[in-house]
């Protein structure tokens, strides 16, 4: 996330640098504009992981028909994805994708339901759910899978082809576990975790599954009992909690009758949407103003939780040009609102800003006004 902060004086200069010709200077002297730019992942891969013992087909199926309230928000963003499937029995499945097609795109027709099929893993495994370590081999199996795929683009080069050996390592598509893809991994469960090993050895693993340094393209995600305690009758996630937790991945509650609010929540997370902003000084409440601006050309969906939008300076400019104005919602469930403990903003439920937003941040420093 890239993020400047501008005073008046600066102001001009700042966002010429920024490509922008919007001129501010009719702003008062000692207003203050932080100024953000909402930028997220473009290729996700995301792997469930799905308990698939004798009580989860009512969460399946929760799954099952939520699952759009997921996938919205990655086709809100244009998001590149893949989805495959795993189960919690590590001794039938061993890790290996279920279902058909076994990788999910934007491009297999009728996304929704497949993926549906593909969650609905069943009720005949293993009461020994193992989700962590399920997870491990499902990215140990691609890991081998693309591995061989790599070689055997090599096998097949010639003498006469001598540039061929590094094209194959260039050049060389896989189905999951993209070299350039961020990797978001679900577990959804109303057992604990039982993997044999510690929580924090499924987080080093995780967090490397992209190699070395670039530990912050992994992050793991939780639908499971709630912390401590809960009233549906499914066992406490301690385990899924601590990792993600680790990993800053968002957890819901399988107790929930409507999965919908959680995959939401989960799908804002693995964009790496951020609804956190923070203020350089500490402002005068009174006078602090939020505005979203997006490009001219930006989905309808994407603008209609604005309490209003304002497109005048669209006119005559090129339809990706940032200058359509959105007023988001103040306060409520889907609002921005003040956190004075942490002195940033936050955009609760639909008002978090989209892809491509940037966030403008106006007010007078504590103590000062017009």
């Amino acid at each position: 996330m890239l993020r400047h902060f501008i005073t008046t004086a600066l102001l001009g200069a700042v966002l010429s640098a920024c490509g922008q010709d919007r001129l501010r200077a009719t702003l008062p002297p000692d207003v203050r504009v932080d100024i953000y730019s909402q930028q997220g992942a473009s290729k996700i891969d995301v792997l469930w992981v799905i308990d698939d013992s004798g009580s989860m087909a009512p969460r399946q199926e929760n799954l099952a028909r939520n699952f759009a309230a997921f996938v919205d928000e990655f086709t809100k963003g244009s998001i590149d994805y893949r989805l495959a499937v795993t189960t919690t029995d590590i001794f039938k499945e061993q890790g290996h994708f279920v279902g058909n097609p076994k990788v999910i795109t934007p491009q297999t027709p009728n996304v929704l339901t497949a993926f549906a099929n593909n969650a609905r893993v069943g009720v005949l495994g293993s009461p020994y759910e193992a989700g962590m370590e399920g997870g491990r081999l499902a990215i140990d199996n691609q890991k081998a899978a693309n591995q061989a795929k790599l070689d055997a683009c090599k096998r097949a080069c010639t003498p006469s082809k001598p540039s061929c050996p590094s094209d194959c390592d260039a050049q060389t598509t896989y189905d999951f576990l993209r070299d350039d893809a961020y990797l978001y991994i679900v577990f959804v469960s109303d057992e604990e975790d039982e993997s044999s090993l510690d929580v924090r050895y499924y987080y080093r693993y995780f967090e490397t599954a992209k190699g070395i340094g670039n530990d912050g393209m992994v992050t793991t995600a939780s639908i499971m009992g709630d912390v401590p305690t809960n009233t549906c009758g499914a066992t406490p996630g301690a385990r899924y909690q601590a990792l993600s937790d680790l990993t800053g991945g968002e957890v819901g509650s399988v107790c929930d009758p409507n999965f919908s609010v959680t995959l939401k929540k989960l799908a804002t997370n693995a964009v790496g949407l951020k609804r956190k902003f923070a203020l350089q000084v500490k402002p005068n409440i009174q006078t602090l103003a939020v505005t979203l601006k997006y490009p001219c050309n930006v989905a309808d969906d994407v603008i209609k939780p604005c309490a209003s939008v304002n497109r005048d300076a669209c006119q005559g400019e090129a339809p990706d040009s940032v200058n359509l104005v959105c007023t988001p919602v103040q306060g409520g469930p889907d609002g921005w609102s003040y956190e004075e403990a942490n002195n940033v903003v936050y955009f609760a439920g639909d008002s978090v800003p989209g892809l491509s937003a940037e966030i403008d941040l106006q007010y007078y420093e504590e103590g000062k006004g017009p």
